[in-house]
């Protein structure tokens, strides 16, 4: 077990080479995931404004006292797939299970977004319980310019932790 931490903060903390161009299957799963967030009311006003959507449509969160998370998710500006994004998590602490779920982030800018694929990693202190499906929106707005959403898609996870989270994007020319 002790291994296994550090060559899971290399592969958190290095990333991966993203192909820009999202697969087939890749875009049905986040074009679908998109529908059921946009079919949610409270969420029009983000969509409304935002300049860049990245839709994750399957992302997963597991652990027991060590904790990570993975998704593979789409690019979206002005309405067009345009990228692929990727999400690492990585925690420690009182955490024990696991979660599938939903992720979108709207950003209102393109400075806001660039801005998020620059940074290399962002803290997380989160406390959180989950038991099988519970869908909703969370967040009320930007903050600053970045609004994140999830809906539950099943699981049972108790967690309160500190991680790292990182956001990949590679977007193909526009």
């Amino acid at each position: 077990m002790q291994n296994l931490i550090p060559i899971l903060l290399l592969l958190v903390l290095s990333g991966c080479g993203l192909s820009p161009t999202p697969g087939d299957a890749a875009l049905a799963d986040s074009q679908s995931a998109l529908n059921q967030f946009q079919s949610n009311e409270r969420l029009s006003r983000f969509f409304d404004e935002a300049r860049v959507v990245v839709v994750f449509p399957s992302a997963w969160r597991a652990g027991m006292g060590f904790g990570g998370g993975y998704a593979l998710g789409t690019v979206y500006r002005d309405n067009r797939p345009v990228g692929v994004a990727r999400m690492w998590q990585l925690s420690v602490g009182a955490n024990v299970g696991g979660q599938r779920y939903r992720q979108i982030l709207f950003f209102k800018s393109d400075a806001a977004f660039e801005a998020m694929g620059r940074s290399s990693n962002e803290f997380a202190g989160q406390a959180h319980a989950a038991l099988i499906t519970v869908g909703g929106a969370t967040n009320p707005g930007y903050n600053p310019e970045v609004a994140v959403f999830s809906q539950l898609r099943g699981g049972l996870l108790i967690e309160a932790s500190v991680g790292l989270h990182r956001y990949e994007f590679s977007v193909g020319e526009h």
